[in-house]
């Protein structure tokens, strides 16, 4: 049932002008049957987060951004190695599309928790974009971000840690990095923070 109120959310959502920046803040799995949020900030853009652990191993969800760029996808998250104390791998795939933009994005993540309640994290992605002026205007800073091409490949690295102050609320503080041929930041690295939420 949670499944199924994710995916009627997911499609009366939809729209995207660029990938998500909104990071991958463990490698952990939300585990079978459990449902968390996440509310954040990124880049000047608002984000809210949904994702639903289908098996042990395995989640999707979706995202949805708003503030300078508006965006949204679906993403698939699957741990290969997946710890609750300890060292977690895995990787994960999102997608977006409308009528004027498709994007997509792939990459690893890692995490080491220290305990339940304390965990180190890293996620680097690939992002593909293919948008239009409708969508976003080009060679115009949107918060840290200005795109000189329509059509761009770019890195997105993110590193931060995740506290959870009781075992179904926390927060997370990160580090994110931005490198591509057809895309200018401002700063080099910049700075955000989201609210966990497990149900």
């Amino acid at each position: 049932m949670k499944l199924l109120l994710l995916l009627a959310l997911s499609y009366f959502l939809t729209g995207c002008s660029t990938a998500p920046f909104a990071p991958t803040t463990s490698a952990r799995s939300y585990g079978a049957g459990n449902l968390q949020s996440e509310i954040g900030n990124n880049n000047s853009t608002y984000h809210l987060k949904f994702g639903f652990g289908v098996t042990e191993n395995f989640d999707a969800g979706f995202v949805m951004e708003f503030g300078e760029i508006s965006t949204s996808a679906l993403f698939f998250k699957y741990a290969f190695l997946n710890n609750k104390v300890g060292p977690s791998m895995g990787f994960e795939f999102g997608y977006g599309s409308t009528e004027t933009t498709q994007f997509y994005y792939a990459g690893l993540n890692a995490s080491l928790a220290f305990s339940e309640f304390f965990e180190l994290w890293f996620s680097g992605r690939i992002n593909q974009v293919s948008t239009a002026e409708e969508d976003i205007e080009k060679d115009t800073f949107h918060g840290n971000i200005k795109l000189t091409a329509y059509e761009l490949t770019y890195f997105q690295s993110s590193a931060g840690f995740s506290v959870w102050l009781t075992p179904n609320t926390g927060f997370s503080l990160y580090a994110t990095y931005f490198k591509g041929d057809d895309l200018e930041t401002i700063q080099d690295t910049i700075y955000g923070g989201s609210l966990l939420v497990k149900f």
